[in-house]
Parts: C-alpha cells; structure tokens; sequence
C-alpha cells in the first residue's frame, strides 16, 4: 500500500478506551490493582492473580490484603493505602520483601496513588508493583563484592574493620577480653615460586576454610591480603583460651593441606595483641599482632603475645 492509499474506516481497529487499557493491563509485566475506599480490590490484571496463585484475575475481586496476605502483611498495607488516600501523596517505589510459600524471599518494589474523579474526591486507589529480585541479587553481589575478598570469599580490610569497631565497642560496654591473631604463612613465596601461583591460590583457599573451622562462629576471620589473615576472638574468658586456639591453629593447619600432586609443606605464625592491655583501637591492635607476628617467625610454626619490652625496631 502506498503512502498516497487512503485508509479505509473499516481498516481501522476498534479500540476503545477500556480495550487499550485492558491490553496495558494484560501485557504488563507488572501486577496493577485498584482499590476502592474501603481498601478492597475491585480490579486487578491477570500478572497479578498468576503472582497469587489465582487462575483468574476475577476471584480477587472483593478480597482485602489482610484476606491474601494475613493480619501482619495486610494491616500494614491496609494503613498505607488509607494513608494515601486521605493525604493525596502518593507513594513512589515502596520497597518490600514477602516470604514466598516455597520459603524463598520475594522482593518487590510498589507505587500507589489516589484516584480523584472530576470534583477531586477521592474514590480509590492504584498500585503498581515490580518484583525487583534479580536487582536485588545484584545489589547483595556487590555488596559483597565490595566487603569480601575476591580469592577467599573472606571478610576483606574493609569489613574487618567494621566488625573490629563493633567487637571493640561490645568488648567496652560489657568489659570482656578481645583478642586479635594476625597470621601469615611461612616460606609462602618459596611456595608460589617452586609450584606456582595457581597452587598458591588453592593454598590460600584451603587455608581459609580450615581457619574458619578451627574458631567459634562468633569470631571473625578475614584476610588482609596475599598470605597474612586476622583473626578477631570475642567474649575470652582469659589466655588459656587463646592460647588454645592459637595452639590448635598451628598444630591443624600443617596436617589439613591436600592439594595433589604438589602436597607443599605448610605452617603459620601467629602475632596475638590483646583488649585492652596491648590497645584500645584497631588499627593499634592490629599494629601489636603484626609485631608479635614477626617474633614468631623466628621459630615459624609458631605463635607470640605481643610485649612491649621485646617490641620490634
């Protein structure tokens, strides 16, 4: 058909105001309702009903949240939408997660805004809402990302010293000990040299996990980078205890390394300063470990309090 053909009427789809609308409706990836004064549905599209595990978009009619989603869920839903209509200020991106039947977590982002008639009364409501789960993942990712080493999946420098802060300020409230161990491998670079860093890295990784069962679930490991870790010790009763952590430490991590055919021989240092005697801050206490790390050392395989009388120079 050339551009210069008159169209035909009849040529011309009958689209109404209420077919547009209930073809938005129907091809939207978003769920849409309306609600009346009274909070019920009175409307709502097929996307929707499907999310609720309704086949029909028609047997949510009449039904209030509280019904769907139970007294906790729906109350408060129920006096956002009386908020909005009452007030006239919508709500823009309201973000929300709702446990699903199958246990996961379901994360959602909602607008609602009022609805007016020609005089300005308001008559009801419409709510748009998103599942935004996938944005979701990828915000948690790089957070984690961000607090996390790469190799390891340890806490980093950044998140170490965020929950240093915070064991410092629990060890200042309740005035219990804390501990801080800073590790590093002996002869890791005579490892990386003679079977490369691809068994270097596996080296860190195992490392890592057997670290991580050898303390409490309420104790941080981190690393720090290349071969050195930190491991923080909350809620010490007293030395004896660290001292069996640190003992156990150095005796399991030699015995637990497999990596075939190479099986490189493997020990650790360890420096460990104490709250509050050796000092009140992280980046101190750290400092001390880190001495006493490299008295250790002269021995390898081996682990030193710090001493301010045999500080190093």
């Amino acid at each position: 058909m050339s551009a210069d053909t008159p169209v035909k009427k009849e040529m011309i789809p009958d689209f109404t105001e209420e077919k547009l609308f209930q073809s938005l409706m129907d091809n939207t990836a978003d769920s849409i309702y309306f609600k009346d004064r009274d909070c019920r549905l009175v409307r709502v599209n097929q996307r929707m009903a499907r999310s609720l595990g309704f086949e029909n978009a028609e047997m949510l009619v009449g039904k209030t949240d509280v019904e769907l989603f139970g007294n906790e869920f729906g109350e408060k839903t129920r006096l956002e939408d009386l908020r909005v209509m009452e007030t006239g200020q919508p709500i823009i991106g309201l973000v929300e997660s709702r446990e699903r039947p199958d246990g996961g977590v379901n994360w959602t982002s909602t607008t609602k805004i009022a609805l007016q008639d020609d005089n300005g009364t308001v008559f009801g409501l419409m709510g748009i809402t998103r599942e935004i789960n996938e944005l979701i993942q990828v915000e948690h990712d790089l957070q984690f990302l961000a607090t996390h080493d790469v190799l390891t999946s340890l806490p980093n420098r950044y998140l170490l010293f965020d929950r240093m802060d915070q064991a410092l300020f629990r060890a200042q409230r309740y005035g219990s000990m804390l501990a801080v161990l800073f590790l590093d491998l002996d002869d890791f670079k005579k490892i990386n040299d003679s079977f490369g860093h691809a068994v270097g890295d596996l080296l860190l990784v195992q490392i890592s996990n057997h670290l991580k069962a050898l303390v409490r679930d309420l104790d941080t490991v981190a690393r720090i980078g290349g071969d050195e870790f930190i491991i923080i010790l909350e809620s010490i009763q007293n030395e004896s205890e660290i001292i069996q952590i640190a003992e156990r430490i150095v005796k399991e991590i030699p015995k637990g390394i497999e990596i075939y055919p190479t099986n490189p021989e493997v020990s650790v240092s360890i420096g460990i300063s104490l709250f509050p005697q050796d000092g009140t801050s992280a980046t101190k206490l750290i400092a001390c470990a880190d001495d006493a790390m490299y008295r250790a050392k002269v021995k390898k395989n081996n682990f030193a309090f710090y001493s301010c009388e045999s500080k190093s120079d």
